[in-house]
């Protein structure tokens, strides 16, 4: 992005995406180096601009989730104190388990001040517990969730989505969830016992009566 194209979009920024806001901020601030002498020449304030200069500085996964919406600006001033893998740790929390900016300020504080890692924080101060976060589509453990999800928001996609992607790709099959999701559940309507039917024997350990029982 040139100088000139920065400046024409934070002055008509229309439905841009915050993290393209960010990326012209980027180039302005390159080339004038502070918020205020960008603000004489564009319709944003040094505040504004200095915010969504933030979101465009973190990863490229995250930026995504604060353009859905899942992230805040509050949260990103919050996730920007941190470095590396901890900006994904706690921006994977903050999706995952909803957050307040108000909680996470207080975690990424205590994290800079008493230089202990951010999931101790986080479990002590607010009550994360890494060992109990919802698991994905799998069985998955959280650390397993944490690096599919961070894989995922890189390429821009829902975990879901990711993980089908990366099963076509694995098996070669096209996956049509919709008639998965279908299939599933007309078996699951199949199976399921109905009250009064002796066929169906709770304590035999299947749904499924034999075929000696079926007759």
């Amino acid at each position: 992005m040139d100088s000139q194209t920065a400046r024409d979009l934070l002055n008509d920024a229309g439905d841009r995406k915050p993290s393209e806001m960010g990326e012209a901020v980027d180039v302005l601030y390159r080339e004038l180096g502070s918020y205020k002498a960008i603000a004489k020449e564009v319709a944003l304030s040094p505040g504004r601009l200095s915010d969504l200069h933030r979101v465009f500085l973190l990863p490229e996964g995250i930026r995504w989730q604060f353009d859905k919406g899942k992230i805040r600006i509050g949260h990103v001033q919050q996730i920007s104190r941190l470095q590396g893998d901890e900006q994904w740790l706690l921006a994977f929390t903050i999706v995952q388990e909803k957050i307040s900016v108000k909680d996470s300020k207080e975690v990424v504080d205590g994290v800079i001040k008493t230089g202990r890692k951010l999931r101790d924080v986080l479990n002590d101060m607010i009550g994360v517990r890494f060992d109990q976060i919802k698991p994905l589509l799998f069985p998955f453990t959280f650390e397993e969730s944490f690096k599919i999800s961070r894989a995922a928001w890189s390429k821009k996609l829902e975990w879901a989505d990711f993980s089908l992607k990366a099963i076509e790709e694995a098996t070669h099959v096209d996956l049509d969830l919709d008639h998965i999701a279908g299939e599933l559940e007309s078996l699951a309507h199949q199976l399921r016992p109905k009250c009064g039917d002796p066929a169906l024997k709770p304590e035999s350990g299947s749904l499924v009566p034999s075929a000696e029982e079926s007759t």
